[in-house]
């Protein structure tokens, strides 16, 4: 995701390469495609949560 968000397209093309990548849904409300995939990559690099 990372190296998607850094190709700085449009948004447009950010739909095209969320469909490319399986996602067949629009993002979730009020999420721009471009929008999603940043907060999709932020949460992936934080810490993991622990589990015992």
């Amino acid at each position: 995701m990372r190296e998607l968000l850094a190709l700085g397209l449009e948004e447009a093309d950010y739909a095209v390469g969320v469909a490319e990548l399986g996602m067949e849904t629009d993002p979730p409300a009020p999420y721009t495609p471009g929008a999603w995939l940043a907060v999709v990559s932020e949460r992936l690099a934080g810490p993991r949560a622990e589990y015992s």
